[in-house]
């Protein structure tokens, strides 16, 4: 043995002397080092393949280690208990990263209960309506040729083709079925404004995909009010927002949560965001996938009905 670390011994693993012990040999051992000869080694163990050293004792530093009383036993107990109670998970009692599988199921019956009394709750409220539209693409300039409103007990509100004032492409005709000429004596979306407002006031409406529908109505009540209202407001980042006037109105009404999000939950038909890291919260690893409406006909009072009976099966499971 050659070489040496800070003036001592270094020996590789298996050659070190018998009476010269890591610490953990020591504890092993029963033994515990004497106050200050921590830093006081007799040579050093190399170690691979971190490669470090670590250092090497005599029997002559240490003292025999006193044993734990019974109490000291108790309280260690105690504490390892409470350590791990703090750091290990709510519904497997293990410590993991990430989530685990009892996690998951747990999320998908609270989220799929959760979505049951929502639809229970809208479905008896007398104050619930059903609104759908059909419009004339999935674009951000899309109109609507077709509005419904029914209430919750399945009476028609309002039900009617509107007048775009713009030729329906060829790819929506051949979803909803709606032409040109079936809409060009129908009444425009202004026409109809009155009439739907009166069926929204003091309402909750319910739509399947709320952020779409929503969407187009702001796209009409612009042009709606754009005609009749100067827009004094100063545009954002060099564009004008939608008419202040219609951004009223829609405040004006209240919106429920989304039925197809809702729905999405209580089907828990998960699918994961592979992206995500491993030891992010379970909800931010993926997402419900959206379900296509059972039993819509792509007209827009067939789709309230539709919903309507999403909204009965769901409650079943209440």
């Amino acid at each position: 043995m050659t070489a040496t670390y800070q003036d001592l011994p270094v020996y590789s693993t298996g050659s070190a002397p018998t009476h010269l012990m890591t610490r953990a040999q020591l504890r092993d051992a029963g033994r515990r080092l004497r106050p200050g000869q921590k830093a006081r080694p007799r040579a050093w163990l190399y170690c691979m393949p971190r490669h470090h050293h670590a250092p090497l004792y005599t029997l002559e530093q240490t003292t025999a280690r006193p044993k734990s009383t019974p109490a000291q036993l108790s309280a260690l107990a105690a504490g390892r208990a409470i350590w791990w109670k703090q750091r290990s998970c709510p519904h497997c009692d293990g410590i993991h990263k990430g989530w685990c599988e009892q996690e998951m199921v747990a999320m998908f019956r609270q989220d799929h209960d959760a979505a049951a009394l929502w639809a229970r709750r809208v479905l008896e409220d007398p104050a619930s309506v059903v609104l759908d539209t059909e419009t004339t693409g999935l674009h951000d300039g899309a109109r609507i040729v077709e509005i419904a409103v029914l209430g919750i007990d399945g009476s028609v509100l309002l039900d009617s083709l509107v007048n775009p004032g713009a030729p329906i492409p060829a790819e929506a005709t051949r979803i909803h079925g709606i032409t040109d000429d079936m809409v060009k004596d129908a009444p425009s979306f202004s026409d109809l404004l009155v009439l739907l407002t009166t069926a929204l006031h003091n309402r909750k409406v319910i739509i399947y995909n709320r952020e779409f529908d929503k969407r187009r109505l702001a796209v009409e009540l612009h042009h709606h009010y754009r005609t009749r209202y100067v827009n004094l407001e100063k545009p954002r980042n060099s564009r004008r927002r939608i008419h202040p006037a219609a951004r009223a109105w829609l405040a004006a009404q209240t919106w429920e949560d989304c039925a197809m999000q809702s729905y999405a939950e209580w089907c828990g038909d998960w699918t994961w965001d592979y992206e995500a890291r491993d030891d992010e919260p379970l909800y931010r690893q993926g997402d419900y996938r959206w379900q296509s409406l059972p039993g819509a006909g792509h007209r827009a009072a067939d789709d309230c009905r539709a919903v309507l009976g999403v909204l009965k099966e769901m409650t079943a499971s209440a």
